[in-house]
């Protein structure tokens, strides 16, 4: 009896706890930032990195020195029409992730940068859209939707 409310107190724990890998599906629009190349980062963040990236611009973060010293970062330039999976991974309380690009003829920061955050953390897949000027987080249906079209 003891081993059983082990086993259900084990699997209560797993089954609430952030997934340990989803994979970061991403698909680039052929006229993204208009033909140049766009440096792309997948960045996981506990709650005091999170700060130190989301207080910088998104050219201010592709210089910093905390680029240097952060570990785990994903690297990614993406020009033209591609596409790309990553295997993301949470560790060490940093269980949310920043995508951070670097458009060139864009000043909004809230178009450069997105929070792959909690309701996220029990996804499997999750699907980025790196568009023309802007990057978003869409759906399965959206993102096979453009495949299909691409």
């Amino acid at each position: 009896m003891k081993k059983l409310g082990f086993v259900c107190l084990l699997t209560a724990m797993v089954a609430c706890g952030p997934r340990p890998f989803s994979n970061l599906h991403m698909v680039s629009l052929p006229e993204t930032n208009g033909g140049q190349a766009l440096p792309l980062h997948i960045i996981p963040v506990d709650a005091t990195l999170l700060i130190k990236v989301t207080s910088m611009s998104p050219e201010d973060w592709f210089v910093s020195d905390v680029v240097m010293t952060t570990s785990g970062i994903h690297k990614r330039v993406f020009s033209g029409a591609q596409k790309e999976i990553v295997k993301i991974e949470r560790k060490n309380d940093r269980n949310d992730f920043v995508v951070v690009v670097d458009y060139a003829n864009v000043d909004n920061v809230d178009q450069q940068r997105i929070l792959i955050g909690k309701e996220f953390q029990q996804s499997k897949d999750i699907y980025l859209l790196v568009g023309k000027e802007a990057i978003r987080i869409v759906d399965k249906k959206v993102y096979e939707d453009f495949l299909r079209n691409f």
